[in-house]
């Protein structure tokens, strides 16, 4: 059976993912989620959260998905310990290494990787499970077919519904050089959702994407043998939990869930929703990029700023619209008060609108309280029993679990006894908690006090309803066996580079233009330590093809937990690249210990780099900001200008490289405005990444001074100085 996985941003949404009908929930804490400005938890509401969501069987997940550093490793322990310990199911992690070490030491702890490990093909998930992981939260970019193939290794997550980002899972680093907030850490700024002119065009969001509505193709997913269906949006508003919960329980119970998918639209819609990500053409929000809703009308006239609408709709006070024509908002209308008129409604409006303008309702109240007002109730069986001379019992039965507790003793009454109907009346009563009782008398006529029964009562329920939430143990737990960690790494500098380097003898890295063009197969000659770079959102297909030039090559540079596993399987060098976000001094030792080379994030500030003391660091040249999971010229072939180098350039007037790469099919890359130049080294060695120009000029960028170099292009020390929020 598939699972459904709802998200819950505070304990409102938590209750109501459970009340919807879901079967597993996910949150975060305050801290270490990839989610920080969401409401999130303190461990004072988790506690009620937890029994609530057991009461019914539902599992809860943390989402403890974020990048560590060293000063973070020992409070993010302490704080995943106290959550294993009060019950919670298992553990999102982003960090492979660190969620390894708590494995080996914590072996019965639960762990998911995070959709920021990029995991998208077998090779992934047979690390992954490695590592002792139980669970991938697969990159939402990731085939049908190498789902399959993931299946039949560990247990699969997807992402079904709700927000896509522009970059591969884990791969985007626009919000941290732009802004200095890492979303690798939680703190996305979201600068793929403002406007941009793709090589000269009208400005638009050209980088945007809708939201993500598999919708029936969850079956498809079912097939492939995937495990739970998640739904994305702990940043979203409680009804859109509600809402997701309910269409996608809907779907799986075989019945039609239009009127569910309406409700959906107007709860959250960005875009008019696609199907996939990566593989399909139409994911592109080029005219809005947020909330558009669901559309119920047409402007039909427009008298100061008062408009007719033209609809069925019925709206009441507080309903709120936004208005569109040709997909682009024009304007704005919320319903002041409500009115009785054929063929329409009016309302106020602000923003340049006319007739035939589109009307879409983004929030509907009466179905918004309608979502949040349905509660999830327990049938009880609860047999009380009252017996003169004997302790009065009561007893509750139901979701699995059985629970006694005694009373004062009951004494045989002379002149007004209690009768069933009475001790009922007392036990149907539930106070706070979420039980439906169905409630037994056996008595023989004696007295009890209805302070007892009550006290009895009171004492039933709470005590099955704390006895919801299981307790475990972790006392023996060494947290200075995980923080301990003396990383080493092969110093010396490293070239990263798209066409041959023309100087003998460098570490170089090639991440070539075209995988199967004619740089790619110089490479292989090239007299100096060699590794080819693989793409993190490549599929197993795309992977196996370059087997032969990988082995041919001797190495390969890979920014996700694929590599780990080619690198045993082809017999080749690995590098370790700096997508795997190393954080920290643990994650460095563990990495060291299965590499010729790693490289630390590329987020870090020098000090904090140097605090590890090993591996490599960018120092100088471009910065990839982001593995764009779609074509950003619409999949059609017939209108792509054909070249591998374009620009994006914002609306303060800076310029981002597009890069084209082709193996197979076309990816695209976006770099920074601005090259990267420090002076950082670590264990000896800098990162230089080049791979925009060509060998002559990479090299002598190598030899710049700072004045020389940013003469030639602009420059940034990037997260040097202050590293990332």
């Amino acid at each position: 059976m598939l699972e459904l996985l709802a998200p819950a941003g505070g304990k409102t949404h938590f209750l109501t993912a459970v009340n919807a009908g879901a079967d597993a929930v996910y949150f975060g804490l305050k801290r270490f989620s990839a989610r920080a400005s969401a409401e999130n938890f303190d461990f004072e509401d988790l506690e009620y959260c937890l029994k609530y969501a057991k009461t019914f069987g539902v599992k809860v997940y943390a989402a403890m998905n974020t990048a560590v550093k060293d000063d973070e490793r020992e409070d993010f322990i302490k704080n995943l310990i106290r959550l294993y310990e009060t019950g919670v199911d298992g553990f999102i992690l982003q960090d492979v290494f660190l969620g390894k070490r708590i494995k080996e030491r914590l072996p019965d702890v639960r762990l998911h990787l995070s959709t920021q490990g990029g995991a998208c093909n077998v090779y992934g998930a047979e690390t992954a499970k490695e590592f002792g992981f139980s669970r991938v939260v697969a990159a939402r970019e990731t085939t049908p077919e190498d789902l399959a193939e993931m299946a039949k290794v560990i247990e699969v997550e997807c992402f079904v519904q709700g927000a896509l980002c522009t970059s591969f899972s884990g791969e985007c680093y626009a919000s941290a050089f732009i802004g200095g907030n890492s979303a690798n850490r939680g703190r996305c700024k979201q600068p793929c959702r403002m406007r941009y002119s793709l090589n000269g065009a009208k400005p638009d969001y050209a980088v945007c994407l809708k939201d993500l509505s598999v919708g029936k193709g969850v079956a498809e997913l079912g097939a492939a043998g995937v495990s739970a269906l998640k739904i994305e949006g702990r940043m979203r508003r409680p009804e859109y939990v509600a809402a997701a919960v309910k269409y996608y329980k809907k779907i799986l119970s075989g019945k039609d869930a239009s009127a569910e998918f309406s409700a959906l639209k107007r709860c959250y819609n960005r875009g008019d929703y696609t199907a996939a990500a990566g593989r399909y053409t139409d994911v592109i929000s080029r005219k809005a990029q947020g909330h558009i809703g669901e559309a119920v009308g047409k402007i039909k006239s427009v008298s100061g700023n008062r408009i007719f609408v033209s609809s069925n709709l019925r709206p009441q006070k507080g309903d709120s619209f936004k208005i569109l024509r040709n997909g682009e908002e024009t304007g704005s209308a919320v319903i002041r008060e409500a009115e009785n008129l054929r063929g329409g409604f009016r309302a106020e409006c602000r923003g340049r609108v006319s007739a035939g303008d589109e009307v879409r309702i983004t929030t509907d109240v009466g179905l918004n309280e309608k979502l949040l007002s349905e509660k999830r109730i327990l049938p009880l069986k609860v047999e009380v029993t009252a017996l003169s001379g004997l302790p009065v019992t009561a007893a509750a039965e139901g979701g699995g679990r059985r629970i006694e507790v005694t009373g004062g003793v009951a004494e045989r009454a002379d002149s007004m006894p209690l009768d069933e109907r009475a001790i009922r009346e007392v036990f149907l009563k539930t106070d706070k908690f979420p039980f439906a009782p169905e409630v037994s008398v056996k008595t023989d006529g004696v007295f009890v006090a209805r302070s007892v029964l009550n006290g009895l009562r009171r004492r039933l329920y709470s005590d099955f309803f704390d006895g919801a939430k299981s307790a475990r143990s972790a006392a023996d737990f060494d947290i200075g066996a995980i923080l301990r960690a003396a990383p080493e790494g092969k110093g010396g500098d490293v070239y990263f580079v798209s066409e041959v380097p023309k100087t003998p003898g460098k570490t170089a890295v090639l991440a070539p233009d075209d995988y199967f063009g004619g740089e790619a197969r110089k490479f292989s000659v090239y007299d100096g330590e060699r590794y080819l770079y693989l793409l993190p959102e490549f599929s197993k297909k795309e992977l196996d093809s370059l087997e032969t030039l990988a082995k041919s090559i001797g190495g390969i540079c890979s920014d996700n937990l694929s590599g780990i596993s080619l690198s045993k399987r082809w017999g080749v060098k690995l590098f370790i690249g700096s997508g795997m976000n190393i954080f920290n001094s643990s994650s460095a030792e563990d990495a060291a210990a299965i590499s010729e080379r790693f490289a630390l994030s590329k987020e870090l500030s020098s000090a904090e780099a140097a605090a590890i003391g090993a591996g490599t660091i960018f120092g100088r040249g471009n910065i990839k900001l982001m593995d764009l999971v779609y074509c950003p010229y619409g999949g059609d072939c017939g209108n792509c200008p054909g070249r591998d180098r374009g620009e994006l350039k914002d609306e303060g007037g800076r310029t981002f490289v597009l890069r084209r790469v082709r193996a197979g099919r076309c990816f695209f890359e976006v770099y920074n405005c601005a090259d990267l130049f420090t002076d950082r080294r670590v264990g000896g060695g800098t990162a230089y990444n080049f791979v925009l120009y060509g060998a002559a000029d990479a090299e002598r960028l190598a030899e710049c001074g700072k004045k020389e170099y940013s003469e030639i292009f602009p420059v940034t020390s990037g997260t040097a100085r202050r590293g990332v929020e």
